[in-house]
């Protein structure tokens, strides 16, 4: 898969056969930043890359499942010089409640994950009650979780989902498509979603202390 992109942006992929754990951030990015922030589900890598630029004061880690996702986005992150990002493979679960510390993440981004609208795939969504005590357990006090989709009834799933949480709050409720967010990252896949009419439910909770 690394011959499909640039050797530039090899530099930009972690192999998690080769992740210590528990996850070290600074062995990954390098000592200084002020704030660790993962994106689960990168996609094409626009918000990954976006972010990046303008967060310098972040160390953010990108993970997908799917490979090609992965190395679309570094090669995104090479050609705009995002230093401060990194892309995992993984399956997001497994690496969260495998490798990644207790208290360690400043803010997670989950955005327009795949809702498996059929009853029988709802075991494969992200968003399941197995998340909640990872998130909880990883988030440092007072960290943020931000999470979008444009799918109804998932969203009134993830609802169900975060209310069973004891130590996350929610902060602000949005519609984006009705009420746009300041500083919004719209990719693709959103745009899209919004002209095709689609509701963009967006959140922003946070860990309490």
């Amino acid at each position: 898969m690394a011959s499909e992109t640039t050797p530039v942006a090899d530099r930009f992929v972690i192999d998690l056969a080769e992740v210590p754990n528990p996850f070290d951030w600074d062995a990954a990015f390098g000592p200084g930043a002020a704030r660790n922030e993962i994106e689960v589900g990168i996609g094409s890598g626009y918000f990954l890359s976006r972010y990046g630029i303008a967060h310098p004061g972040s160390r953010i880690l990108g993970m997908d499942k799917e490979g090609s996702e992965v190395w679309r986005t570094a090669d995104k992150l090479a050609r705009h010089g995002v230093a401060n990002a990194r892309v995992l493979r993984a399956d997001a679960l497994y690496f969260l409640a495998e490798y990644v510390a207790d208290s360690s993440v400043d803010a997670y981004h989950i955005y327009y994950s795949d809702p498996w609208p059929k009853t029988r795939h709802h075991k494969r969504r992200l968003w399941r009650p197995a998340i909640v005590p990872i998130l909880e357990r990883t988030m440092k006090p007072g960290a943020d979780l931000f999470m979008k989709t444009d799918v109804s009834e998932y969203f009134d799933a993830i609802q169900r989902v975060l209310g069973g949480a004891e130590k996350l709050e929610l902060v602000e409720d949005r519609r984006i498509d009705r009420d746009p967010l300041e500083g919004d990252y719209e990719t693709n896949f959103q745009r899209k979603a919004r002209e095709k009419g689609h509701p963009l439910h967006w959140q922003h909770w946070r860990r309490k202390p």
